[in-house]
């Protein structure tokens, strides 16, 4: 979800208007995080919302590996105990001087109510795979495409992994 890719944080910042959104994909320098907010600052803004996905490497915050602790099931270091936000936020207010506070949304902003538009679709993809099983397709799965509910293959979609478009990101970057 965080740990090689921003997904959730781009999307989740978009939808919650970010003043800067920090991503595997696209690194920046903690100096250009406290750029920015002093770019803010001095232009009246009295507070800034920057979103920062679990697997950010930064210089001046622990890497993924040395994290240490619990493993999950594929034996990777579980990210959520490393409190990378919370070790950007300290850095930011010792070297601004202004007061940080982290939320660590997890699975708060995950678990939120469905709208309608949430359930029609899980209704499309629920009842798509429903028909794929009853078939007998197995290694299939629903996928949404172009506005339409179509079978792929499960190998194909677990191929490689989908990083963050630049064009995605940069649609973020509009409202810094």
């Amino acid at each position: 979800m965080g740990r090689d890719t921003g997904w959730v944080a781009v999307m989740g910042g978009l939808a919650g208007g970010a003043d800067l959104i920090v991503i595997p994909e696209f690194p920046v320098s903690i100096d250009e995080v406290v750029a920015h907010l002093n770019t803010r600052l001095s232009a009246g803004s009295e507070f800034s919302i920057i979103v920062v996905s679990e697997g950010v490497e930064m210089e001046g915050l622990g890497s993924k590996e040395d994290a240490g602790g619990r493993r999950d099931a594929f034996g990777h270091v579980m990210l959520a105990r490393r409190a990378v936000g919370e070790q950007l936020a300290d850095i930011i207010e010792q070297r601004t001087g202004h007061e940080t506070r982290t939320t660590v949304l997890g699975h708060v902003q995950r678990g939120g109510s469905p709208s309608a538009y949430d359930r029609i679709w899980a209704t499309h993809v629920g009842a798509a795979a429903y028909d794929l099983a009853a078939d007998g397709r197995f290694g299939f799965m629903p996928i949404v495409r172009c506005g339409a509910v179509e079978p792929a293959r499960i190998s194909d979609v677990v191929s490689e992994q989908r990083r963050v478009p630049r064009a995605l990101y940069e649609l973020a970057q509009v409202f810094y």
